[in-house]
C-alpha cells in the first residue's frame, strides 16, 4: 500500500506576529488507496504556531468531496483543543470509486494569537479485487500461526502481495477476505492464488490442496460498461482446508 505524507507550512494570520513563536507545519499520513467502503485511519500532525509557546491548543476542522456520488461517505469533522496537536481522523470511503479530496483547516492558537490555513489531501477510492476463503480445522489440535500468502504472476513467475497468518482451535471454521486494491497491474488477464502455509512447515493437509487458484479480468475489450478505475471482475476462492496436525518442532524428538 502507498503512504502518502503531505507536509505544508501555514502562514499567520494577520494580527498574529510571528516573531512570538515557531512557524506552524502540519502533516497527514495514511493510505493514498482505499477500498470502496471502507473505513481508514488517517494521522494529522501539528507542531509550531502559537500553541508551542505557551498554554495554547491546537484544534482541526475537516471535510470530503469527490468527483462523483459521495453517498456512503464521511470523515471524522473536528478535533481538539488538544494540546498535543497529534489527531486520528477516520475517513469512511464512499460506495461509488472515485477521487476524493481531505480539507482539513488547521489552528494553532495560544493567547490572543493564531493560526490558521487549510491543507489537503488526494485519496483514491477503487472498487478492490475481493479474495475471500472458508479456512477449517477438522484436526484436534489447535493450529497456530498459520500463515497465508496471496500471490499474483507476473513477470514470468509468482510475486506475493500480501500475507497474513490465521489461529484456528480445534473444529473451529472461519471466513479469510481481503480486498485488494492493487493498480499497478496491465490491461488483461491475470492469475491469482492464495497459498496456506507456503513452506509446509505448520501444518499437514488431508482431503484439499493447500494452494487455490483463480483468474482476474482486468480493463478487458468487451468490459466498457465497467468504469476504468473498476476491476472488470470480484474473485472469489471457496476453501476448504483440512488441517490435521502441527508438525513437531525440528530437532525435537517425540519420546
Amino acid at each position: 500500500m502507498v503512504i502518502l505524507a503531505a507536509l505544508v507550512l501555514l502562514s499567520a494570520v494577520p494580527f498574529a506576529q510571528a516573531e512570538d513563536y515557531n512557524p506552524l507545519y502540519a502533516q497527514i499520513e495514511g493510505p493514498q488507496v482505499v477500498t470502496t467502503g471502507s473505513v481508514t485511519m488517517y494521522t494529522l500532525m501539528m507542531v509550531g504556531g502559537p500553541a508551542e509557546a505557551g498554554a495554547g491548543n491546537y484544534s482541526y476542522k475537516a471535510t470530503l468531496t469527490g468527483d462523483g456520488d459521495t453517498s456512503g461517505s464521511a470523515v471524522t469533522q473536528t478535533g481538539g483543543p488538544s494540546t498535543s496537536g497529534t489527531f486520528h481522523l477516520n475517513l469512511t470511503a464512499p460506495d461509488q470509486a472515485q477521487k476524493l479530496t481531505l480539507t482539513i483547516i488547521c489552528s494553532s492558537a495560544g493567547g490572543s494569537q493564531a493560526v490558521k490555513s487549510t491543507l489537503t489531501f488526494q485519496v483514491r477510492a477503487v472498487d478492490p479485487v475481493v479474495i475471500s476463503a472458508n479456512i477449517m480445522n477438522t484436526g484436534e489440535v489447535a493450529a497456530v500461526n498459520v500463515p497465508i500468502s496471496l500471490q499474483v504472476y507476473q513477470d514470468g513467475g509468482w510475486q506475493e502481495f500480501y500475507s497474513t497468518t490465521i489461529d484456528l482451535a480445534a473444529g473451529e471454521s472461519v471466513k479469510f477476505q481481503y480486498n485488494w486494491t492493487a493498480l499497478d497491474l496491465s490491461p488483461g488477464e491475470h492469475k491469482v492464488r492464495l497459498v496456506l502455509d507456503p513452506n509446509d512447515e505448520i501444518v499437514t493437509f488431508e482431503g484439499g490442496s493447500s494452494v487455490y487458484e483463480t483468474t482476474i479480468y482486468y480493463k478487458m475489450p468487451g468490459y466498457d460498461w465497467v468504469n476504468t478505475l473498476m476491476w472488470v471482475l470480484i474473485a472469489a476462492l471457496g476453501v476448504a482446508i483440512f488441517f490435521v496436525w502441527r508438525r513437531p518442532a525440528r530437532g525435537k524428538k517425540k519420546r
